[in-house]
């Protein structure tokens, strides 16, 4: 790699100067105002996470999520606090950061996978809370009083309405299932748009 990809950016109001992120060979570079820096070694990163997380004041902001063996997890977001509370969009410089990352991270493990969206420990909290929706809702269709119970075939009709939920259920949890790609198939959706070029 002939010159480093970085990237800048001044996290919140208590970070007093931007903080500049680096790819290089070896490992991730981190360097605060101060010129000290910290190195994360591709080698010690174990996953990557790339995500649309919008928050109300930043709905375009995006996060990429590092997961170092033995340290706190890194996330880096494409939002640049620039003061009183305002953030500037700094996709431009951000998108090809992360994709050089990525590239290097990749290459250091050429069978790992980028994981696009929720965790998994989120996913299991979801399908949680859909599981006990779709309980509730079959539970209603039997206990509330309902104009076909009047027919002596009406716990078939309810019964039938309950089996015909679970496929739709089954496909809507199956296809948010947080999966991994291959580093070099990022989808759009894991970075701002109109920035993918980089």
């Amino acid at each position: 790699m002939a010159e480093p990809v970085t990237y800048r950016r001044r996290r919140a109001p208590i970070s007093r100067t931007e903080r500049e992120w680096r790819v290089e060979d070896e490992a991730l570079v981190s360097r605060g105002g101060s010129g000290r820096e910290r190195r994360y070694r591709w080698s010690d990163i174990v996953s990557v996470r790339l995500l649309h997380d919008p928050v109300r004041t930043r709905p375009w902001r995006y996060v990429f999520e590092l997961q170092p063996k033995h340290a706190r997890k890194i996330v880096i977001d494409n939002a640049h606090y620039t003061g009183e509370r305002a953030f500037e969009e700094r996709s431009e410089s951000y998108t090809p950061f992360v994709r050089a990352a990525v590239a290097r991270w990749a290459a250091v493990h050429p069978k790992g996978r980028a994981l696009i969206g929720e965790t998994p420990k989120a996913y299991f909290f979801l399908t949680i809370a859909a599981l006990l929706a779709l309980g509730a809702l079959a539970y209603a269709l039997v206990a509330i009083p309902t104009p076909l119970d009047s027919l002596s075939y009406a716990p078939a009709i309810k019964l039938g309405v309950i089996l015909l939920m679970l496929p739709f259920f089954w496909r809507a949890v199956i296809k948010a299932i947080p999966r991994g790609v291959a580093p070099d198939a990022i989808p759009d959706r894991a970075l701002p748009p109109n920035s993918n070029s980089g």
